[in-house]
C-alpha cells in the first residue's frame, strides 16, 4: 500500500515538474502575447503547487520506508542523501515558480527557477545512481519532455481562442523547435536505456525490463503522432484549412494522455523495480 502512494505522489511530482517548469520553457521559445503569457503562467502556478504538495508527502514516505523513526540516522538518509537534494531542488524551484508573478520578474530569472526542480532528478532516480554524467542525461531528457508538455498545453489552448492565421504561426514555429527538442529527447532516452539496461542478460524477462518496454512502445506511439502532426496537420493549418485546427486539437489531447501514461509507468518503474537488481 505505501508503494502504491509512493507512485502516486511520484507521478504527481513528475506532472508537476514537467507542466510547471514546461511552461516557462514554452513561454521561453514559443514569444506568445502578452493573454497567452498569463496563460502559461496559470499553468506554471498548478504545476508548482503539485509539486510543493508532493515533496513533503514524498519526504514522509521515505521516513516511513525507513522505519518511521524520526531519529538522527533516519534524517540523515533522507535529508543527507541524493533524494534530499532532489526534493530541496524541487520544492525550492516550485515555491520560487509559485510566488513569483509573471510581471514581476524577467524571463531569465524565471527560467533560472524553471531549471531547479529539473535538476533534482540529476541527484534522484535510477540514472543518478549510475553517476553526475548520467544524472545530467536524465536532466536533459527531463527538459525536453517538460519543454514537449508546456508546449502541448499552450498549442491546445490556442486551439480554442486563436484565429486561424495566429495559430499557424504558433503551429509553424512549435514544430520547428519541436524538431530539434524530441530529437534531443529520443537521444537521451536512447542513451539512458543503454546505461541503465544490462544487455548481456535477457532484461525484457525482468519486471524492469518488461515494464521499461512498455514505456517505451507508449513513447513510440506518442513519437508517430507528433509526426504526423508535423507531416500532416502543420501544412493544413498554414494553408488556412480551418477544419485541421480540431482535429489537431483532439491529436494533443491524445498526445497529452500519453505523456500521461508514459508518466504513470515511470512512476511505477521507478517505485517498484530497478535496473540494478
Amino acid at each position: 500500500m505505501l508503494e502504491a502512494f509512493t507512485a502516486l505522489l511520484k507521478f504527481a511530482l513528475y506532472a508537476g515538474v514537467l507542466s510547471g517548469s514546461g511552461a516557462v520553457f514554452a513561454q521561453a521559445t514559443q514569444d506568445p502575447l502578452p493573454d497567452e503569457a498569463g496563460y502559461l503562467a496559470r499553468v506554471t502556478r498548478f504545476g508548482s503547487a503539485l509539486v510543493v504538495g508532493a515533496c513533503p508527502l514524498i519526504t514522509l514516505v521515505l521516513i516511513l520506508r525507513l522505519g518511521g523513526e524520526f531519529d538522527d540516522v533516519t534524517m540523515s538518509a533522507v535529508f543527507a542523501s541524493g533524494s534530499g537534494a532532489a526534493l530541496f531542488l524541487q520544492t525550492a524551484g516550485a515555491l520560487l515558480l509559485l510566488t513569483t508573478a509573471s510581471d514581476e520578474a524577467s524571463m531569465l530569472v524565471r527560467l533560472s527557477y524553471a531549471v531547479l526542480p529539473v535538476l533534482g532528478f540529476a541527484f534522484s532516480g535510477h540514472a543518478a545512481a549510475v553517476g553526475p554524467v548520467d544524472g545530467f542525461v536524465a536532466v536533459l531528457h527531463v527538459s525536453a519532455a517538460a519543454w514537449w508538455l508546456g508546449s502541448l498545453l499552450y498549442l491546445h489552448e490556442r486551439c480554442r481562442h486563436a484565429d486561424p492565421g495566429r495559430l499557424g504561426n504558433i503551429v509553424a514555429r512549435f514544430s520547428s523547435i519541436a524538431f530539434i527538442i524530441t530529437g534531443g529527447l529520443v537521444i537521451a532516452g536512447l542513451t539512458l536505456v543503454i546505461i541503465l539496461v544490462d544487455f548481456s542478460t535477457d532484461p525484457w524477462l525482468l519486471p524492469y525490463g518488461q515494464i521499461l518496454g512498455a514505456k517505451l512502445c507508449v513513447v513510440a506511439a506518442l513519437l508517430a503522432l507528433a509526426g504526423y502532426n508535423r507531416q500532416r496537420l502543420t501544412p493544413r493549418l498554414l494553408s488556412g484549412d480551418r477544419t485541421a485546427v480540431t482535429t489537431l486539437q483532439r491529436t494533443i489531447v491524445v498526445e497529452m494522455v500519453l505523456i500521461a501514461a508514459v508518466l504513470a509507468i515511470t512512476a511505477i518503474l521507478t517505485t517498484f523495480t530497478s535496473p540494478h537488481e
